[in-house]
C-alpha cells in the first residue's frame, strides 16, 4: 500500500512539473537520431524540427550549410546558432557538377540537373539567365497593345527568322512603375512577338519605348556570366572572372511545369506559426524566404540573394519584430507585411539594413507594388525606425493600412529601377511619416517608356480621398520629381521639413476632388538649387507632358490654383538668382518671385514668419541616433532668414540645418553627413544602424570577396 501511495505521488508530482525545454544542436557531420549535444549533434534541420517540442531551442553550428526547403517549423520554438564562425545559412539551393560541354560551343560546361533551374549562383554570385540582346534592352514600338510587341529591330538579330522565339520569354517593363514576365507564344512575322497571358499585369496599358529583353532561348546562351535550363540539362557559360575547373555552382530548382513561374508563390522555404529566429542567414530561396502567421521575432539575421521576398508576414502575425538584421541583393521585396489591421498592435521593424532590394532589371516580379523595400499592405500601428534602405528598385516603403509609422530612416536611391512612386509612398490615412533623412529619390526613365519623372521623396497617393497624414521634421534632398508631392490630399499636417534640389519643386500642392484642403503647412524650409546637384541618369524622356516643351525651372514651392490647402506660413524659401522665380502657379507656370506675390494670389498662403532668400544652399543632417555638433564648412553662411552662423552648429538625431550663401557652392559633396559616410558610394554602408562589425562577412564561401558585387 505504500508503495502505492508513494508511486502515485511521483505520478502527480511529474505530472505537474512543466517540461524542462532542450536544446537541440544540428551539425555538418552530425547525425539524426542521437542526443543532438553539442558533443553529438544532428545532421538536419529536418530532423531537428521532428524531435523538438514546445519551448525547445534548436541551435545550429555557425560555419554550416542547411537544407530548409518547404520547411515548416511550427510553433514556440527557437533557433538561432552556436560555436564560432559565419553564421549558419539556411538554403533551398544545391550544388550541382557540370562535367561535360556543348557541342555548339566547348567554353559552355552542361551537367544534369533533372528539375527546372530556377536561379544559379557562381561562387556565391548571382548571374542572369542568357538573354538578347545581353546588355541594354530593346524598345517597343507598338501603342495601346499589352499583348504584343512590335519592333523594328528584331530583324536586327544575326539570323533571326520567324518562330525564332517562339517558346521563349520577354521581361518587359510596359508601364512606367512595373515589369512583366511573359511567354512568347508566337514570333511572326519577323518584328512581332505575341505574348500569353501569364505575368500580365491587368491594366491595358502599353507605349512606344518600353524597354524589355529575352530570354529562357538555348540560342541566346553566347556570353560569359550566362545560362540556361533546358529538358534536364543545364547550360552554364562560365563567367570571366572565375576558373571553370575550380568553380563552385549552386542553382535553386522548381517542380513547376508552368511557363511562367509565380516564385512568389513559390512554398520554398521556413514557414512558422510563431518562432524566435536570430543569427542566421536565409540565402538562395526562389520563392519567400520566410514565411510568419503567428507573432515572430527575426533579429541579428542575414538575408541574401532572394528571388522574391524575404519575409512575408500574414493575417495573424501582430504583434512582430524584426531588428538588427541586413537584407541584401534581394530581388523583388525584402518585407511584406499582411496583417490584421484590427489585430493585436504592435509590430516593429527596426535596426535593418536594405541593400539592393529589387534592383534587378526584370527580375523583381511583375505588376504593381514590386521591387521594394517593404510593402505594409495591412498593418495595425507598426513602427519602422532606425533603418537604412539603400537602392531600391520601387519605394523603399509603401504603406497601404492607416495608422503606420514611419521615423528615423535613411533612405537612398529609391526609385532605382522604376518610376511614379517615391521614398516613402503611402495609400492610406493617418500615417505619421517623421524625421526621416531622403537622398537622391530617382525615378528611373532609361528604359521606361516616355513619362513623367516622379521619383518623388514623400508621397501620399491621391486616388483615394486621403487624410490626416503627419509629414514634420523629414529631411529630403535631391529628388528627380518633387520633394513631397501632396495631391488631393485633407487635412495633413506638413511642418518643419528641410527640402532641397529637387527637380521640380520641394513641395507640390494639387487638387482633387473637392477645392478645400485643410492643411496645416508650417515651419518648412523649401530650397530650388541651380546648378543641380541631383544624381545624373540616362533617359527616355519625352517633353509632351511639360508646355511650352521645355523643362521648367524648379521652384521652392507649386501649387494648383484656384483652391484652399489650408493654411501655410513660416516657410523659408530659398532660391538661387538664376532662376525666374520661387513659386510656380499651375496650370500655366505662373513665376512668383515675393511674398506679397504669393499671398495675394493665394488665399490660404500666409507670409507670417516667412522669408526669400536669393542665394545657394548648402545642406547639414544628422544620420545619427545622438546630438552632434558639425562644423560649418568654411565661407560666409547665414541662417535662412538672415540669421547668424557660427563655426559650429547642433543637430539633434535625424535633424538638419540648411545654410545659404551668395558665393557658389561646389558640387560635390552634394551635402554633408555627420556620420561621414559617403551616400552616394556605391555601397555606402555594410551593416545596420548601431552595429560596429561588418556583418556582410556572412557568405556561402569563408572569405569569398567575390560575393561583394554584382556581376
Amino acid at each position: 500500500m505504500a508503495a502505492h501511495r508513494l508511486l502515485a505521488l511521483v505520478m502527480i508530482v511529474s505530472a505537474s512539473t512543466p517540461a524542462v525545454a532542450v536544446d537541440w544542436h544540428v551539425a555538418p557531420g552530425g547525425v539524426d537520431g542521437g542526443p543532438g549535444t553539442s558533443a553529438e549533434p544532428l545532421a538536419t534541420l529536418v530532423h531537428a524540427v521532428d524531435r523538438a517540442g514546445a519551448g525547445d531551442t534548436i541551435l545550429l553550428q555557425r560555419g554550416g550549410t542547411y537544407e530548409a526547403l518547404d520547411l515548416d517549423v511550427g510553433s514556440n520554438l527557437s533557433i538561432g546558432a552556436y560555436g564560432n564562425g559565419e553564421r549558419p545559412i539556411l538554403t533551398a539551393s544545391v550544388r550541382v557538377n557540370l562535367p561535360g560541354t556543348w557541342g555548339a560551343n566547348p567554353l559552355v560546361r552542361t551537367g544534369a540537373v533533372p528539375q527546372r533551374v530556377v536561379a544559379c549562383y557562381v561562387n556565391g554570385r548571382f548571374v542572369p539567365t542568357a538573354r538578347w540582346p545581353n546588355a541594354g534592352f530593346m524598345r517597343n514600338d507598338a501603342d495601346d497593345s499589352p499583348d504584343e510587341i512590335v519592333d523594328a529591330e528584331l530583324s536586327n538579330r544575326p539570323g533571326v527568322a520567324p518562330g525564332r522565339w517562339t517558346g521563349a520569354q520577354v521581361r518587359w517593363r510596359r508601364w512606367s512603375w512595373w515589369w512583366e514576365t511573359r511567354p512568347i507564344t508566337q514570333h511572326e512575322p519577323v518584328d512581332t512577338l505575341a505574348l500569353g497571358p501569364e505575368g500580365r499585369s491587368g491594366d491595358p496599358f502599353s507605349d512606344p519605348g518600353s524597354g524589355y529583353f529575352i530570354d529562357n532561348d538555348l540560342d541566346e546562351l553566347d556570353a560569359p556570366g550566362e545560362w540556361h535550363w533546358e529538358a534536364g540539362t543545364l547550360y552554364l557559360y562560365p563567367p570571366s572572372w572565375t576558373d571553370p575547373a575550380t568553380m563552385k555552382v549552386d542553382v535553386v530548382t522548381t517542380t513547376s511545369t508552368d511557363v511562367v513561374v509565380d516564385h512568389g508563390a513559390e512554398p520554398q522555404g521556413v514557414r512558422t506559426a510563431g518562432t524566435t529566429f536570430s543569427s542566421l542567414h536565409f540565402s538562395r530561396y526562389f520563392g519567400t524566404a520566410l514565411r510568419i502567421g503567428q507573432p515572430t521575432t527575426v533579429e541579428d539575421c542575414t538575408f541574401s540573394e532572394i528571388e522574391s521576398n524575404a519575409i512575408a508576414l500574414s493575417w495573424d502575425a501582430q504583434p512582430f519584430a524584426i531588428r538588427r538584421s541586413v537584407f541584401r541583393d534581394v530581388r523583388n521585396v525584402a518585407v511584406r507585411i499582411n496583417t490584421n489591421p484590427s489585430g493585436q498592435a504592435g509590430a516593429l521593424v527596426e535596426r535593418n539594413l536594405f541593400l539592393r532590394i529589387g534592383v534587378e532589371p526584370g527580375y523583381g516580379g511583375w505588376g504593381p507594388w514590386h521591387a521594394a523595400g517593404m510593402i505594409i499592405s495591412n498593418a495595425n500601428a507598426a513602427t519602422i525606425r532606425l533603418n537604412r534602405f539603400v537602392d531600391t528598385g520601387y519605394a523603399g516603403i509603401i504603406l497601404g493600412s492607416d495608422g503606420q509609422t514611419v521615423e528615423n530612416n535613411v533612405f537612398v536611391r529609391s526609385m532605382s529601377t522604376l518610376n511614379d512612386g517615391a521614398a516613402v509612398y503611402t495609400n492610406c490615412n493617418a500615417s505619421i511619416i517623421r524625421a526621416n533623412i531622403i537622398l537622391d529619390t530617382i525615378g528611373d526613365l532609361e528604359y521606361s517608356h516616355p513619362w513623367w519623372p516622379m521619383g518623388h521623396g514623400i508621397w501620399p497617393e491621391f486616388l483615394s480621398d486621403f487624410h490626416d497624414t503627419v509629414i514634420t521634421g523629414n529631411t529630403i534632398y535631391g529628388n528627380n520629381g518633387h520633394g513631397i508631392f501632396l495631391p488631393n490630399n485633407f487635412d495633413c499636417t506638413i511642418s518643419d521639413n528641410v527640402i532641397l534640389d529637387s527637380r521640380r519643386s520641394g513641395l507640390s500642392l494639387s487638387l482633387g476632388t473637392e477645392p478645400d484642403q485643410g492643411h496645416t503647412i508650417t515651419g518648412n524650409t523649401l530650397v530650388a538649387t541651380e546648378p543641380s546637384r541631383r544624381i545624373d541618369r540616362p533617359e527616355n524622356l519625352s517633353h509632351w507632358w511639360l508646355p511650352p516643351y521645355l523643362e521648367p525651372d524648379p521652384v521652392a514651392l507649386e501649387y494648383e490654383s484656384p483652391g484652399d490647402y489650408g493654411l501655410m506660413s513660416h516657410t523659408a524659401f530659398i532660391a538661387p538668382t538664376t532662376t525666374g522665380g520661387v513659386i510656380r502657379r499651375e496650370p500655366g507656370g505662373t513665376l512668383l518671385s515675393t511674398l506679397g506675390e504669393w499671398t495675394g494670389d493665394a488665399p490660404w498662403a500666409s507670409s507670417a514668419g516667412s522669408s526669400i532668400d536669393r542665394a545657394n544652399a548648402v545642406l547639414l543632417f544628422n544620420d545619427t541616433e545622438n546630438a552632434a555638433t558639425m562644423a560649418v564648412p568654411s565661407g560666409s553662411w547665414t541662417l535662412p532668414g538672415g540669421g547668424a552662423v557660427g563655426a559650429t552648429v547642433e543637430l539633434e538625431p535625424f535633424r538638419s540645418v540648411v545654410l545659404v550663401t551668395s558665393a557658389a557652392v561646389a558640387a560635390d559633396p552634394p551635402y554633408l553627413a555627420v556620420s561621414g559616410i559617403d551616400w552616394r558610394a556605391e555601397e555606402p554602408v555594410f551593416s545596420y544602424l548601431g552595429d560596429v562589425n561588418l556583418v556582410f562577412a556572412d557568405g556561402f564561401e569563408s572569405g569569398d570577396t567575390g560575393a561583394w558585387s554584382r556581376p
